[in-house]
């Protein structure tokens, strides 16, 4: 299952090439597609994302690998009920909420930062259970002046998902 980011498509590099592993390793693939409306509160939209997750999967029956880019990341708690194992790219760990979901994840997990993310905390990733990769890049892995950089944090990070995957 993969979702999106708010204005970071399942067609960005980042979740094109988790997708590509995941097919690769003998994974259905299902891609979210969204328009996320305006929220009142941060409540609404972790249910919203939530919701997104539970109907994409609905009549589906079986394994679930949750691959999720930033705004979809919102769904950890959602996931965490129905112990998903999940990838988590870029997720937004400066939410103490959201911070701690990951901390207590039931499930396999996966998580992968750009060092200069903004939503980057190296403190909480370290508290993390399951596998965790920074590689060189902002929050969609671009290294600003470094074309062949940013190909190399894609390249560290389909190796790793890879890897992970296959274990």
């Amino acid at each position: 299952m993969v979702l999106p980011g708010s204005r970071y498509t399942p067609d960005g590099p980042m979740l094109f090439f988790a997708a590509q592993v995941a097919l690769a390793r003998g994974w259905d693939v299902r891609q979210v597609w969204w328009e996320p409306p305006a929220f009142d509160d941060d409540a609404a939209e972790v249910a919203w994302v939530g919701d997104q997750l539970d109907a994409a999967l609905e009549g589906y029956d079986g394994r679930v690998l949750v691959v999720a880019k930033s705004l979809g990341t919102l769904a950890v708690a959602r996931a965490a009920e129905r112990g998903y194992a999940a990838a988590w790219l870029t997720p937004l760990l400066s939410e103490p909420d959201l911070a701690e979901a990951h901390r207590t994840y039931p499930a396999a997990q996966y998580v992968v930062f750009g060092a200069e993310d903004p939503y980057f905390r190296q403190d909480v990733l370290d508290a993390l259970p399951g596998e965790r990769l920074v590689v060189p890049g902002d929050h969609v892995l671009r290294v600003p002046g470094d074309p062949i950089g940013m190909v190399r944090s894609h390249e560290i990070f389909v190796r790793s998902f890879d890897a992970w995957l296959s274990a």
